[in-house]
């Protein structure tokens, strides 16, 4: 009856943070949908709303540093609350009149808001999942990000055409509200004591107890170790894709493609929908290979990695001479496919590390790679500025991100290998033990030999 009970919990749990999720990525999403009256009414250029696509990563990746080291400390569940307050709170500002500045504050204030969401959901999913049973519960709350999209699309669009963007905003803060304190009623931490399959056989007690690290000792390690430099490298440009996405595919599908706004916020939908089956196909081989006896390295770092190559492939076809349609078709499949090593990466990061510390690694590898979010509107704006608000500027830009996205993705593929970083991990760990008892033991020697004098003259 408890593990039923339990297991309900569990699951709970899983739909509310799948809930999180879709209000983090509508409130992303709603700045794109809303770029060209924006624009108009505040008289922006392409270059200064650039800015504002951009000013939304300035504190992600420092917020997801503080908040994922914070995670070692507080539980998730209380971390996870004053998110989401926060979220509504940057909401409200917008629904009046809005300056330039105002606009760019409460961006500011969401993005550092939002910056530690995704880590620290999928670390309260792995609270109530052993390793072996996450890919779904993963995938579930990444698909929070999809559907958040999906729904944003006609959603957000019909708020926008029918009164006015300042009535999106007002919806979105609204939501956050009540999200938070439906969670302050049913939110719970899980007390699942899982190891790292990777390290099961070899570390198990080391990963489990494994004491807290510094700041130093962590960027000490991501730096040299293999899976989570790649897990950065995909989330970069996997996060590259998608800040551009919020900020300027709508724009170009009415500037760039001559698509009416109707149509761009269900198309901006579609694009969304379609990524739901493709995730879900990618964590479903993920669990039949590993079932299977593959290697965590197969089953998840090379099939996180090659669907990223092949994404900077259909980016570079929406650069080609070809129709409207053709070019919507390869920027959707190169926009779903570049998100796949952020799909399978935390699941590696979590295989590799300390149970104790997994918020933290998870929040400092995803703060890092979401800096990529910080460049890629701006300079997006820019090109469409050079350009004059033509296809031409946005081809230019999506020429550069598929010459990111094929590197990245056959660097993942070699990169991502859990067993062998949990491995080194496990031996830098046993170094260090041995070294404290060393030490452990020198001490006491020194503070026998100095007693020694003190009993002769007694």
């Amino acid at each position: 009856m408890f593990q039923k009970t339990s297991r309900l919990r569990a699951w709970i749990v899983v739909a509310m943070l799948f809930l999180f999720m879709v209000i983090n990525f509508a409130d992303k999403a709603v700045i794109g949908l809303a770029a060209v009256p924006i624009m108009h009414d505040l008289g922006l250029s392409h270059q200064q709303f650039g800015f504002v696509g951009g000013s939304f990563f300035l504190l992600f990746t420092v917020s997801g540093l503080l908040f994922g080291l914070a995670s070692t400390r507080i539980k998730t569940r209380w971390l996870l609350a004053f998110l989401s307050a926060v979220w509504a709170i940057a909401q409200f500002p917008l629904v009046g009149v809005v300056s330039y500045p105002v606009l760019i504050a409460c961006r500011v204030l969401l993005g550092a808001g939002e910056g530690p969401a995704y880590a620290l959901a999928t670390h309260a999913s792995y609270k109530w999942f052993d390793n072996s049973k996450r890919n779904f519960p993963t995938v579930i709350v990444q698909q929070g990000a999809s559907v958040g999209l999906l729904l944003a699309g006609p959603c957000l669009t019909f708020l926008i055409t029918r009164y006015s963007w300042h009535a999106a905003f007002l919806a979105l803060g609204i939501v956050g509200c009540l999200w938070t304190a439906l969670w302050l009623v049913v939110g719970e931490d899980g007390t699942v004591d899982e190891t790292s399959s990777a390290g099961e056989q070899a570390s198990s007690v080391a990963v489990a107890s494994a004491p807290a690290e510094s700041v130093g000792s962590i960027v000490k390690q991501i730096a040299t170790d293999r899976t989570l430099v790649g897990g950065i490298i995909l989330t970069f440009v996997g996060y590259a894709v998608v800040s551009v996405n919020f900020t300027w595919f709508p724009a170009y599908l009415r500037t760039g493609l001559g698509y009416p706004a109707s149509d761009a916020g269900w198309l901006f939908s579609l694009m969304a929908g379609l990524s739901i089956p493709c995730m879900l196909t990618v964590a479903w081989i993920s669990r039949v290979l590993k079932d299977r006896g593959a290697s965590s390295h197969l089953s998840r770092g090379v099939l996180a990695s090659v669907p990223v190559a092949l994404a900077g492939i259909f980016m570079l076809c929406t650069t080609a001479d070809i129709s409207a349609s053709a070019k919507l078709v390869c920027y959707t499949i190169a926009s779903v496919l570049s998100q796949c090593g952020m799909t399978l990466s935390p699941m590696m990061i979590g295989e590799v590390v300390a149970t104790r510390q997994r918020g933290a690694w998870l929040s400092v590898v995803t703060a890092l790679g979401t800096f990529a979010g910080v460049l890629a509107p701006p300079l997006m704006g820019h090109f469409v500025s050079a350009a004059h608000g033509t296809a031409a500027g946005f081809e230019h830009g999506f020429a550069i991100l598929g010459g990111l996205l094929i590197p990245a993705g056959l660097l993942g593929a070699w990169l991502m290998n859990p067993e062998e970083s949990a491995r080194r991990l496990q031996r830098l760990r046993m170094l260090r033990e041995s070294a404290d008892a060393q030490r452990s033991v020198a001490y006491e020697a020194s503070r026998s030999d100095a007693a020694q004098p003190l009993k002769r003259g007694v």
